[in-house]
């Protein structure tokens, strides 16, 4: 079986803040590290209807060198041209991260395009989502329009390849766990005074939106704070959907032991934060992967999380945190007990094993084995 030594990547980049820009950026750089690589980007930004959020762009970045500002979402004309430009890549696979089927018909159209120019190019879907969050009908048939063009899939949970195996049967699907970030940590005390934490920390970090279930924790809170003594952060950017939380927030009870941190949070706040935690929470109602679960176990530190999607995986009960049933926030604060009750450090080799289990090298040799073994099958 031939190894892949090109690969065509079609996807996000910065200067965009999104977590899918962030891990296609983070997906380039370790393929560099192996093969040649063409990265096609877009050259137009999300329409605002599509991305409220208020941080979406880095002021004054310019693209990623190298990157080619290619798919404008809402020209026809550039989704041939960059179907055109993939192909003349001569690349030995193509590679397209999926979350959103807003793009079901630019991809549809690249794809269909590469399949009648260059046939011999596999077309894998990375999906860090199989559906999109609270999809409608409408939603999933765009979805479903893009995936019958595509020969492959990478997931992160055994789940979502279940799911596709139904909704499209007899294409290959590789079960990769979402990557870990091997990087320095903060060291905890010097974290901790910088953002004056001296209590145990229960952190839940990332874009507040309503199918992540901060409704819950709000819920659990004052059960959690009784019980542990524990402070509470939520840290990040809240969408308009899930502006009413602000005022369950200011109305809790234990509001006071409540940090509410409505904002954009750059990296190294964000890895300060996660220093100073002492569990972080994942309340879902539904998820496929997790970029914050793989965050937690970069920074070495245990997980109360929802008992849903690929969490189910990712989350070991006692190794590498603990699952509780979701929506419910008696569940989520006996999980945040049983964490808290055990020092750090005994979580330590759980955490470190998963961190190797899911390393980025290790994700990249399996995709590119994978998309191999595509290509010999066509």
């Amino acid at each position: 079986m031939p190894p892949i030594e090109r690969v065509a990547l079609l996807g996000p980049s910065p200067p965009d803040r999104g977590g899918i820009a962030r891990e296609t950026a983070l997906l380039a750089r370790e393929l560099e590290t192996r093969v040649a690589l063409a990265w096609f980007t877009f050259s137009r930004p999300y329409p605002r209807w599509l991305d409220p959020r208020r941080f979406d762009r880095s002021p004054g970045s310019a693209a990623v060198p190298g990157t080619r500002p290619s798919l404008d979402w809402r020209s026809p004309r550039s989704w041939k041209r960059t179907a055109r430009e993939i192909a003349a890549s001569h690349a030995d696979a193509l590679i397209v991260p999926w979350w959103t089927s807003f793009w079901g018909v630019a991809f549809r159209r690249v794809f269909s395009g590469v399949r009648t120019l260059s046939p011999e190019m596999p077309r894998l879907l990375l999906c860090h989502n199989v559906s999109d969050h609270e999809a409608r009908v409408f939603e999933r048939f765009l979805t479903l329009g893009a995936f019958l063009e595509a020969d492959a899939f990478v997931v992160h949970a055994e789940a979502d390849r279940v799911r596709l195996a139904r909704r499209i049967p007899r294409r290959p699907v590789a079960v990769l766990p979402h990557p870990v970030v091997d990087a320095p940590r903060p060291a905890r005390d010097a974290a901790r005074r910088a953002l004056g934490i001296t209590t145990p920390l229960v952190l839940f970090l990332g874009l507040v939106r309503r199918y992540k279930g901060v409704d819950v924790l709000l819920d659990a809170a004052p059960r959690i704070v009784r019980e542990t003594g524990a402070k509470i952060a939520v840290v990040g950017e809240v969408f308009p959907e899930a502006r009413y939380l602000e005022r369950r927030w200011e109305h809790s009870p234990v509001r006071d032991s409540i940090l509410w941190r409505d904002d954009y949070v750059a990296e190294e706040e964000l890895s300060r934060w996660l220093a100073a935690s002492d569990v972080v929470v994942l309340p879902y109602r539904y998820v496929s992967g997790s970029g914050i679960a793989a965050r937690a176990i970069a920074a070495r530190r245990p997980m109360a999380a929802a008992e849903v999607g690929g969490l189910v995986e990712t989350v070991r009960p006692g190794a590498t945190g603990e699952l509780f049933e979701p929506a419910d926030p008696d569940a989520l604060a006996t999980a945040v007990a049983r964490v808290l009750a055990k020092p750090l450090e005994d979580w330590e080799p759980g955490l470190a094993r998963a961190a190797r289990e899911a390393s980025w090298p290790r994700y990249v040799d399996g995709l590119l084995s994978f998309a191999a073994s595509v290509r010999a099958g066509l």
